[in-house]
């Protein structure tokens, strides 16, 4: 757990800011998770603005509300026991949500150059183009590269290696629509090798893209309580 949490934090420190193509966007996802035969399903609709705020509302279960940022400001509201946690930390920017870097048009190596990856390798395999990635000397204790498989101008693989040149993440992106002009994912399936013995899957749906709508504003409003207990 510990190692995916430094590749998550890597992945989105130093990511310069650039303009969106959106006021505001709302999605609904439904997350099915498995690993070691424990199953957890989740249910929420996220709200971006365009400063990269976040806020996650859960219907499952429904008494979470996650509110970030780009850079990782954090604010998780239990409406059920009326208790907050505050953090900051790089691990949950809003960039770290899969759909981030779709929705702002940036799909062609989902933020890498941003983040000093350098494009090592690039070829053409039966229709598909395959580019290969070294990250910066600072990332070279976590990865080895990172692949990414584009069909057509869309992403539909994408592979993490580690220094051993050991797969520990694939990334399959699937049933792309088209929201607001963009051509968008609405499923992702994610595999995370643990260990060599232990893995999690992951299966997300996206549906209802809504974009600059004035029910996402004001979702994007939302106050925790004055009176919620912070818990430290």
């Amino acid at each position: 757990m510990k190692k995916q949490f430094l590749i998550i934090a890597f992945l989105i420190l130093y990511i310069p800011t650039y303009a969106q193509m959106f006021s505001n966007v709302s999605v609904n996802a439904e997350l099915r998770k498995v690993n070691n035969s424990r199953i957890q399903n989740l249910s929420l609709t996220s709200y971006f603005d365009s400063s990269g705020k976040m806020v996650a509302i859960y219907d499952r279960p429904d008494n979470l509300v996650i509110i970030n940022d780009e850079k990782g400001r954090v604010t998780i509201y239990d409406s059920k026991n009326n208790t907050v946690i505050q953090a900051n930390n790089p691990y949950y920017s809003s960039r770290a949500n899969e759909l981030y870097y779709f929705i702002n048009d940036k799909k062609n190596d989902l933020g890498l150059s941003e983040i000093g990856f350098r494009l090592q390798d690039s070829k053409v395999e039966e229709g598909l183009i395959i580019t290969e990635w070294v990250p910066p000397v600072d990332g070279m204790k976590y990865f080895s590269f990172i692949k990414i498989v584009h069909e057509n101008d869309n992403p539909i693989y994408l592979e993490y290696r580690d220094r051993d040149n050991k797969i520990i993440k694939k990334v399959y992106y699937y049933n792309y629509e088209y929201f607001n002009q963009l051509e968008i994912p609405t499923a992702v399936t994610t595999i995370d090798y643990l260990n060599e013995n232990d893995s999690t899957v992951s299966k997300t749906i996206y549906s209802d893209f809504q974009f600059n709508t004035n029910e996402n504003k004001q979702k994007l409003k939302y106050k925790v309580p004055s009176d919620a207990e912070v818990i430290k």
